[in-house]
């Protein structure tokens, strides 16, 4: 009976079966090379860190608070063939853009230190500069954003 009312609940949703799917091929994506972030000893992998099976040419958009206090690291990666990865952090306020890696050669990481505790949004899409690459079955591919944090000092708002 227990396989029967799981075979009807598969039947009625596909769409969320292969999104499950889809999302386990990208677990272990933080763990490859192109997502492992330069000079983060000391640094804690955070679980604001997201991983998203993404479609080339559209965007996705996380909203995360960063606490005071602490030095942040994050990096945007994805598969080798789909660089440059762009990124955008946001104020959540008034979606005023802070940062863009456009302007810095896309440059896959950045480092913060904040004083106090700000909701930020950060707004990731795939720019592949071969336009002729071969893409995926799909038309989708891994995409990281590793949030990696240490404290500085104690007491910060």
């Amino acid at each position: 009976m227990k396989i029967f009312g799981l075979l009807i609940v598969l039947m009625l949703n596909p769409i969320g079966f292969l999104n499950n799917i889809y999302c386990q091929d990208c677990s272990d994506f933080y763990k490859s090379k192109n997502c492992r972030a330069e000079n983060s000893e000391g640094f804690k992998l955070s679980s604001l860190s997201r991983k998203y099976f993404l479609k080339v040419g559209t965007s996705v958009t996380y909203e995360v608070v960063f606490y005071g206090g602490n030095e942040i690291i994050i990096k945007c990666c994805t598969e080798d063939d789909f660089y440059p990865v762009r990124f955008k952090i946001k104020s959540s306020e008034n979606g005023k853009v802070i940062y863009d890696n456009k302007y810095n050669n896309y440059i896959d990481n950045l480092n913060l230190l904040l004083d106090h505790t700000e909701p930020m949004a950060v707004e990731i899409s795939i720019e592949p500069k071969n336009k002729n690459v071969k893409k995926t079955k799909d038309g989708r591919v891994c995409i990281e954003m590793a949030i990696y944090m240490q404290e500085t000092y104690k007491n910060a708002s």
